[in-house]
């Protein structure tokens, strides 16, 4: 079978794990708090890193166009910086999911492809007008999505979006340092960084993370730490050797119809058409963001 298809099927799929991930963590809160969910799935995640650091042909795959092994403090303060990152998104996705759908979260959580490129605007590099354009269009679905029709606003939707602002900065972090150290190092060590400051702030807001609570969430926690963080990131980077960066972004926002469809399957929960409406205007909105300009072509 040709390298692009299953490349495109293993971002399929990514975006699968990762839609279904918005109901793994909704339903992990039953018994656990945000910030301990968040915890526990990071030591999962950590250990998954661990596991796959093993497998040396893993690591010769992943790693083939390094030039060389950068220094321990490389990857310490890479992982740091990324870790506080990715602590913030993953516990403002947490803390949204307690006042919104899975459904809406991830819908909403998929404006990070079109907000990358806006804050990388902000540093200086150039963005096109359709990127504008489409982030123009998102907030219109968004406003139908998010805001009510006598204009009160989920504050769940509101908590989702500033998750989705911390995912880009995430993603442009982690894509700048990855292309310098090994990437399961760099995995590795900003879910440490993320269970730790989850830790932190779980005891500050006395929540309950005892053992107990954990083995009772143990299928959600499980589902996120090994499946949406260890296995589908590391899907994702094999992928990319093989495809266009652009695709592998549009195949990956897919993950919002499968959250939305997994929401519906699973949880029950329903949209309504002003809300549906909205789905769709995001949708379209992405979509547009990730197709080739004509240069590209």
């Amino acid at each position: 079978m040709n390298k692009k298809i299953i490349a495109s099927i293993s971002l399929l799929i990514v975006a699968f794990i990762w839609g279904i991930s918005f109901i793994a963590q909704s339903k992990g809160m039953d018994y656990l708090g945000p910030y301990g969910f968040t915890m526990y799935s990071s030591i999962i995640g950590a250990i998954s890193m661990i596991i796959l650091l093993n497998i040396k042909s893993l690591n010769k795959i992943l790693n083939k166009d390094l030039e060389k092994e950068y220094s321990k403090n490389t990857t310490l303060i890479s992982g740091l910086f990324c870790g506080i990152f990715l602590f913030l998104a993953m516990n403002a996705q947490q803390l949204g999911l307690l006042h919104t759908t899975p459904g809406k979260a991830g819908f909403i959580a998929t404006l990070y492809i079109i907000i990358i490129p806006i804050i990388e605007r902000i540093f200086g590099k150039k963005v096109e007008k359709r990127i504008i354009i489409c982030l123009l269009i998102a907030l219109v679905g968004m406003y139908f999505l998010s805001v009510k029709e006598n204009f009160s606003i989920n504050i769940g939707d509101i908590i989702i979006f500033l998750s989705a602002i911390f995912y880009a900065i995430h993603t442009i972090m982690l894509s700048k340092f990855s292309t310098k150290i090994n990437v399961l190092k760099l995995n590795l060590m900003q879910f440490l960084v993320a269970a730790f400051l989850s830790f932190i702030f779980a005891n500050i807001f006395k929540e309950n993370i005892s053992l107990e609570y954990a083995y009772i969430s143990r299928i959600a926690i499980l589902y996120m730490g090994i499946l949406s963080s260890g296995i589908a990131f590391t899907l994702q980077i094999i992928a990319l050797r093989e495809i266009d960066p652009a695709i592998a972004a549009l195949i990956n926002s897919l993950e919002s119809i499968f959250a939305a469809l997994g929401g519906y399957l699973i949880l029950n929960q329903v949209l309504n058409s002003r809300e549906i409406l909205g789905c769709i205007i995001l949708f379209i909105a992405t979509i547009l963001a990730q197709m080739p300009n004509k240069k590209e072509q």
